[in-house]
């Protein structure tokens, strides 16, 4: 029986098996979803069970530590404004890089698709700056951070729960040049859904796409706006109730099915950092709450909380209160999210439907004449800081509901 049988759907599509296989007879390859999985050639395989040993969901490890909440910002304001939260990741990649090391994260290719690959100048940061919500494909970068690991360079290596505890078990020992980052993570997007969206712009707008930005601060911090620059200069700006990306990933419709059962959510983790939004900053720290961006962090363990002590100097830091304060945000840290009753309905739509039919079919809503009144008031709720105030009484509400 080859990997992908004895795991099934509950496969992450991490890589871990590709990366360790020493005949290469390991493919990931998408499904009729877009979701990688891993396809073995039979005859090439020796049946030495490495795959195995190397799945993050056969091997599942957990965490037995008591981390270390924070809420942090960049302090360089440009860091800042260019990262989707506080700026905590462009502050650890530069404390590697000052070191020799390397920094692996998610980026876009030429053609937009989203994958892992490593930077060795902060030049080159903003690469990997930004949220994205695809799932990244690892490639063979778990196999590139071993081989800068064993020749002594210091590695930050950044993604999903599920990518870390990959590259963990693949390595299968602990390294003292080794830094790891996750995130509090909702779920990871199709890949082919994404596709499809890019060509939706293309098609709509008549131009090549210059650069994408999700979680764009167009109405500050939490805004949750989508950016596409053209290649003429002119933009697309759309918040998640309007822009279909966000608007199918918000409602839980195109997440991979493994994300409705996440086995590596939790306030334990193996990582070095747990990085994620804070909503609730006026309540916990009110003096950061300038509406550019506050971040989360977990420090998780002895080494990292060693490497936070120099990290924090690019940072203003807030304490917080581990057992309290981070459990606001615990819903999504800890709870894998449910599928939306319609999701496998969509997916075989999207096979035959182009996304601005499929916007109409399962978002009706957001044609309809008053939603567009209330979009075109935005700007100015935004500018005389009502939108503010309206978002603050949401999240302490939804908060007050638990």
């Amino acid at each position: 029986m080859n990997i992908s049988e004895l795991v099934g759907k509950n496969c992450c599509g991490c890589s871990a098996c590709m990366n360790s296989c020493p005949k290469n007879c390991i493919a990931m390859k998408p499904d009729s979803e877009g979701f990688w999985y891993p396809a073995t050639d039979e005859n090439l395989c020796v049946d030495c069970k490495k795959c195995e040993r190397v799945c993050p969901v056969l091997n599942n490890k957990k965490a037995d530590n008591q981390p270390k909440a924070y809420l942090v910002r960049n302090r360089n304001e440009t860091l800042r404004k260019s990262s989707s939260s506080g700026g905590f990741f462009p502050a650890a990649a530069e404390f590697v890089i000052e070191q020799g090391g390397c920094v692996f994260g998610a980026g876009y290719d030429e053609k937009f698709n989203v994958r892992h690959s490593f930077i060795e100048s902060m030049d080159d940061i903003t690469k990997f700056n930004r949220s994205k919500y695809v799932q990244s494909f690892i490639g063979n970068t778990y196999k590139q951070a071993k081989d800068f690991l064993e020749s002594g360079r210091t590695v930050l290596f950044t993604g999903t729960p599920c990518q870390i505890e990959g590259l963990l078990t693949f390595l299968g020992k602990d390294y003292d040049n080794l830094y790891t980052m996750d995130i509090i993570c909702k779920g990871v997007p199709s890949p082919k859904f994404w596709r499809k969206y890019l060509k939706w712009h293309i098609k709509r707008s008549k131009k090549e796409i210059k650069e994408v930005r999700f979680r764009e601060k167009t109405y500050g911090y939490g805004s949750t706006t989508m950016r596409v620059v053209y290649a003429d200069g002119s933009e697309y700006d759309e918040p998640y109730d309007v822009d279909p990306m966000l608007q199918f990933y918000s409602k839980e419709m195109i997440s991979r099915p493994s994300c409705y059962n996440c086995r590596f959510k939790g306030k334990h983790r193996r990582s070095s950092f747990t990085a994620g939004d804070y909503w609730y900053v006026s309540g916990a720290a009110p003096e950061m709450d300038d509406n550019i961006g506050v971040t989360q962090i977990l420090v998780n363990n002895d080494k990292a909380a060693a490497a936070f002590g120099q990290i924090r100097k690019r940072l203003d830091v807030a304490e917080l209160d581990f057992d309290n304060d981070s459990a606001i945000n615990g819903g999504m840290m800890v709870s894998s999210a449910q599928p939306n009753p319609r999701r496998e309905e969509m997916f075989a739509d999207l096979a035959t439907m182009s996304v601005y039919g499929l916007q109409r079919k399962y978002f009706p809503g957001t044609f309809r004449l008053k939603n567009r009144i209330k979009r075109r008031l935005r700007p100015i709720m935004y500018k005389f800081g009502i939108l503010k105030v309206y978002k603050k009484r949401m999240r302490k509400k939804q908060s007050e509901k638990g």
